[in-house]
């Protein structure tokens, strides 16, 4: 049963601090003329490092080589030493990396530039649509009484307006949902949003490693 949704974390796409293109429209350009001589890492079949990158690899028509690991710290540590060639994962997991100059940040899935990665651009600022969050919610099992939700809805909202826990989420790279879509009802109907878009995207990619 939902209670609410915590904090949006956006992905960044990523590549090898070597990688030859300079911006976000080059990078774009060599994965469709490249295909499989890139090679993608992600942290294992529906982490979020696999999800973001289908999606945006989806809009751009490229079919990079996957590279499957199991977490996407592992596919993060391969990336800065250089064995594989670019990942899309959550601002959250890959921010710092992004800041110390390990990695070549091309941008964003976020509909602004995150105060974390101010130099990294949209993607819609190249005119790609690629806009999606990696989302963190809490949830209760099955039967909970309507007034025990409510009453961990309730809290949850308080926590999030705490400003030690926005400041911190920002820092970051995530973002924390605007009060409306916060409660439980709001919540659910985002859930069952999501299921509806992701749905078709897994269906098509299934066969993918």
């Amino acid at each position: 049963m939902p209670i609410g949704i915590t904090a949006h974390s956006p992905a960044v796409v990523i590549a090898r601090k070597d990688f030859p293109a300079h911006d976000l429209n080059e990078f774009v350009a060599v994965l469709r003329q490249q295909g499989g001589a890139v090679r993608q890492a992600h942290g294992g079949i529906g982490a979020s490092s696999h999800m973001a990158c289908l999606l945006f690899t989806a809009e751009i028509g490229a079919k990079p080589t996957l590279v499957a690991y199991r977490g996407s710290g592992p596919a993060l540590n391969d990336l800065v030493g250089g064995h594989v060639d670019f990942l899309c994962e959550q601002s959250v997991s890959v921010a710092e990396s992004a800041l110390a100059g390990s990695v070549k940040a091309y941008a964003v899935s976020a509909a602004e530039r995150l105060a974390t990665l101010p130099n990294v651009p949209t993607a819609r600022e190249a005119g790609i649509n690629y806009e999606m969050s990696v989302w963190a919610g809490l949830f209760a099992p099955k039967g909970v009484s309507p007034e025990v939700i409510a009453k961990l809805a309730d809290a949850l909202d308080k926590a999030l307006d705490e400003p030690d826990v926005r400041e911190r989420l920002a820092q970051l790279g995530g973002t924390i949902p605007a009060k409306a879509e916060r409660n439980p009802a709001a919540f659910d109907r985002f859930v069952r949003s999501e299921i509806a878009r992701w749905a078709p995207i897994l269906a098509a990619n299934r066969a993918e490693k």
